[in-house]
């Protein structure tokens, strides 16, 4: 049993150093594959009858993993790059005295981009293969506020601007996958790119760079609910955001009508938009309708900040001002005729305009609005036909 576990050894050796030399003759490389292999919990060790060893290929790379008494509680790793472009994943595991299981050979299909990870259940232990190829960024660029995820890796380095290279804090290594703010990254100020690398060991393949713009400020409040000025013209709704804006900074808004893709877009200096204070704007003139809405801002030298993303607003139409009119005649000539005057819709306070008189407010002839009394009884002095119109706080008349 000893000079079956010394030959195994040899063995050992030759493969890694046939390793080792493939490693150093292709360098640094896009593509990589790292194994993660431990013996199984149900695997006994009679003597050495289980030691025994990994392999895997891709093309003409490869690494070796292996086992013996001494190591059957760890966890254990090789790494190796992959170049070309092999489609097959090669996985062998030998068994040096083992009558039971012997050699056990697994094929798997391989794309180097699209990989997903392979899982080996092996007699003697079960292997992870997983991929080391940073995935490109789902968008790109980004601002410092948002989540950033980042895929097939395992140990993980990033690069702030052109500083040096730095590990990830602790709890992000071994980590297939990893998601954290730029912000939060230790030395973040206020650099314009960022870098990442991922490998095994100080292996490093692919190099992944974000480009950092400002981030848009923060939605706080939309108003709600929203009605058009009139049932027959059109509304508007504010927006409440998180900051004021800074000095050369200004909104884009779009509103897209739900289920049309119809869209419209204005910049906070537009005709149509109000602003209301330094948070505040509102956007005038919308017709009714269920809008989507989002925005990002601009500086002077056409630098934009990050998307939003997307909310929602609806505008209503107003109910429709009525009215009614009724002739209160006096009871003698001593008293006091008027018009009894009913409303519904609009919106309250509501004024008249008796026999379309006129006045004259900052040298400009307007009709005369006098707001219509609690008692609804608009008084008469005068014998004869009257004409009386009713508008709203907005000047809406009925149609």
């Amino acid at each position: 049993m000893i000079a079956l576990k010394n030959n195994i050894m040899k063995k050992k050796l030759l493969l890694f150093i046939f390793f080792l030399g493939s490693l150093f003759a292709h360098g640094q490389n896009e593509y990589a594959i790292l194994i993660k292999s431990k013996i199984t919990s149900n695997s006994v060790w009679p003597g050495n009858d289980y030691s025994g060893f990994h392999q895997i290929t891709a093309g003409t790379n490869s690494c070796y993993i292996g086992f013996f008494e001494e190591n059957y509680k760890d966890d254990l790793y090789c790494f190796f790059y992959v170049t070309g472009n092999p489609t097959e994943l090669t996985f062998n595991e030998v068994l040096g005295g083992s009558p039971i299981c012997g050699q056990i050979k697994r094929t798997t299909p391989y794309n180097k981009d699209t990989f997903p990870g392979w899982f080996f259940s092996g007699c003697l232990a079960n292997s992870q293969i997983m991929p080391i190829h940073i995935t490109k960024p789902d968008t790109n660029p980004k601002c410092n506020e948002d989540l950033i995820t980042l895929r097939n890796g395992w140990e993980w380095q990033y690069k702030l601007g052109d500083g040096k290279w730095n590990d990830f804090p602790a709890q992000f290594q071994q980590q297939s996958l990893i998601s954290f703010k730029i912000k939060d990254l230790p030395g973040y100020t206020d650099q314009t790119t960022v870098h990442f690398q991922t490998g095994y060991q100080k292996q490093f393949t692919n190099i992944v760079t974000y480009t950092l713009i400002p981030c848009s400020p923060k939605l706080d409040n939309t108003s709600d609910e929203n009605f058009t000025t009139c049932s027959y013209s059109n509304g508007g709704v504010t927006f409440t955001f998180s900051r004021p804006l800074e000095n050369g900074e200004k909104y884009l808004f779009t509103r897209t009508l739900v289920g049309s893709g119809f869209f419209t877009s204005a910049p906070s200096n537009d005709p149509n938009i109000e602003k209301i204070s330094e948070l505040s704007y509102k956007w005038k003139n919308i017709p009714p309708g269920q809008y989507e809405f989002k925005y990002q801002t601009q500086f002077e030298n056409n630098t934009p900040s990050t998307l939003s993303t997307i909310s929602k607003f609806t505008i209503k139409p107003q109910t429709a001002l009525t009215f009614t009119a009724t002739a209160v005649q006096p009871a003698c000539s001593t008293d006091k005729g008027g018009i009894q005057i009913s409303v519904q819709g609009g919106t309250a306070p509501y004024f008249y305009i008796l026999n379309d008189e006129t006045e004259s407010i900052d040298g400009e002839i307007v009709p005369k609005k006098i707001k219509l009394p609690d008692s609804n009884l608009i008084p008469i002095t005068t014998d004869g036909d009257h004409t009386v119109k009713i508008v709203d706080s907005f000047n809406c008349e009925e149609q």
